[in-house]
C-alpha cells in the first residue's frame, strides 16, 4: 500500500488487474475516507477560486499551480488509462497534469472524464471540462453547459441506502414509533444552526399534530443546548434528538419527509429513495449551487425550498403540512424518484472498462 506522504511506492495490483490511485489535498475528506480502503493516497495543494476576495483568488491559483507541479510525476509514473475528477478544486492539479502529459504525449490515449454532481457546474469544473473527454452528471438540465461532452449517468450512492429496510423496521430500529407520520431533520455532518434554531422553536412553540413525530440529528455544536431547551418545556410533541445518525439507510427509510441542504450528495440520496423534502439552501455555497439544485428538485415536484433567510418556525411548520399532505406527499416521492440513477456507478464502470469515454 502506498504512505499517504509517499507516492513513490509500488502501487498494489486491484481485483480486476486495475490499479488505482487516488490524489487529493492534505486536510481534505478524502483522506480520512480513502485511509478505510486499500487505495493508495497522494497529497498535492490546490485552492478555491475565490469570487469576492482578489487575494484569496490569487492564492487559489497559486495554489493550485503549485499542485499541479506536484501532480505531474505523480501522474507520469503512474500511467493512467483514465483520470476521474470527482470535481471543485481539489481536483484542478491532477487533471491539468494529466492533460499536459497529454498534450506532451508523454501519455497516449490517457481518457479524463469529469463528475459534475450540481445543476450548474461551478468555475473548476467548467475550467477542467476545457481538457476532459467526458462530463458526467445527475440531471439533464447540466447538458447545456457542456453540450460536446455531457454524458447522464447519475451520481452514485453507497449500496445500503438503495437496499434499505421497510418502513416499519427502519422506524423500529431506530426506537420511533412505527405508526407515526416521521419527520427526519438534519443538517450535514456538521449540523446546521439556521436549522437547528427553526426546528428547536418550532418544537418549543408549536403543538404538533398527534400522528407526527421528529428525528432531528442536530451535530454536535448544538447538541448540548438543545437537549438542555428539551428538558424545560413541555410541548408533549414526539420529538427525539441524537447528535448525529450514524444510519443514514435507515433514517431515510423511515421518514416520510426530510428537512435539510441541498448539497449533491444528499441530493442524490434523496432521489434514490424517493423521499420528499423541504430543502434549506446553504447560502454560502460555492457559486451558489445549492440554490440552484433545491430549484431544479422543486421544479421537478420533488421539494418544497425554503431560503436560509427565511426559515422560521412557522415557514418550516407550515412546509411540513403541506408537504406531508397524503396527495402532495405521493406527487412529491414520485418526483424524487424520477431524478434517480440506480445504475450510475454500473453507467461509469462501463464506460471506462470498454473504453467509451469520449465517444458519443
Amino acid at each position: 500500500m502506498c504512505s499517504p506522504d509517499d507516492p513513490s511506492v509500488a502501487l498494489p495490483l486491484l481485483d480486476g488487474g486495475h490499479e488505482l490511485l487516488f490524489i487529493g489535498t492534505r486536510g481534505g475528506m478524502e483522506a480520512e475516507v480513502i485511509a478505510r480502503t486499500h487505495i493508495p493516497l497522494a497529497i498535492v495543494s490546490s485552492g478555491p477560486m475565490s469570487r469576492t476576495s482578489l487575494t484569496r483568488a490569487v492564492g487559489g491559483l497559486a495554489a493550485s499551480a503549485v499542485g499541479t507541479a506536484q501532480a505531474l510525476p505523480i501522474v507520469k509514473r503512474f500511467k493512467p488509462d483514465v483520470v476521474i475528477a470527482t470535481g471543485g478544486y481539489t481536483s484542478v492539479p491532477a487533471v491539468m497534469a494529466a492533460a499536459t502529459l497529454r498534450t506532451a504525449r508523454v501519455l497516449r490515449g490517457t481518457k479524463i472524464a469529469l463528475i459534475e454532481p450540481n445543476v450548474e457546474p461551478g468555475r473548476a469544473n467548467r475550467l477542467m471540462a476545457n481538457v476532459a473527454d467526458e462530463v458526467w452528471g445527475a440531471y439533464a438540465e447540466t447538458g447545456k453547459f457542456f453540450p460536446k461532452k455531457f454524458v447522464l449517468t447519475g451520481i452514485p450512492v453507497r449500496a445500503e441506502i438503495a437496499a434499505r429496510p421497510t418502513q416499519v423496521e427502519a422506524r423500529r430500529s431506530l426506537g420511533l414509533d412505527p405508526k407515526l407520520t416521521t419527520v427526519l431533520i438534519f443538517g450535514g455532518s456538521q449540523g446546521s444552526r439556521t436549522i437547528n434554531v427553526a426546528t428547536s422553536a418550532m418544537i418549543a412553540r408549536r403543538r404538533l399534530p398527534r400522528t407526527w413525530q421528529v428525528l432531528h440529528a442536530s451535530g454536535e455544536r448544538d447538541h448540548e443546548w438543545m437537549k438542555a431547551e428539551r428538558k424545560v418545556e413541555t410541548s408533549g410533541n414526539r420529538y427525539h434528538l441524537v447528535k448525529y445518525l450514524d444510519d443514514m439507510a435507515l433514517a431515510y427509510a423511515a421518514a416520510d419527509v426530510a428537512v435539510c441542504r441541498a448539497g449533491a450528495s444528499t441530493l442524490a440520496e434523496l432521489a434514490a429513495v424517493g423521499l420528499p423534502s423541504i430543502l434549506i439552501p446553504y447560502p454560502h455555497a460555492a457559486d451558489d449551487h445549492q440554490r440552484k439544485n433545491a430549484r431544479l428538485f422543486a421544479g421537478h415536484n420533488a421539494a418544497v425550498v425554503i431560503e436560509d433567510t427565511g426559515l422560521d418556525p412557522d415557514s418550516l411548520y407550515w412546509a411540513l403540512v403541506n408537504a406531508l399532505d397524503p396527495d402532495k406527499n405521493v406527487v412529491m416521492r414520485l418526483g424524487a424518484a424520477q431524478l434517480a440513477h440506480p445504475r450510475a456507478l454500473d453507467i461509469m464502470i462501463e464506460r471506462i472498462i470498454k473504453g467509451k469515454i469520449g465517444t458519443r
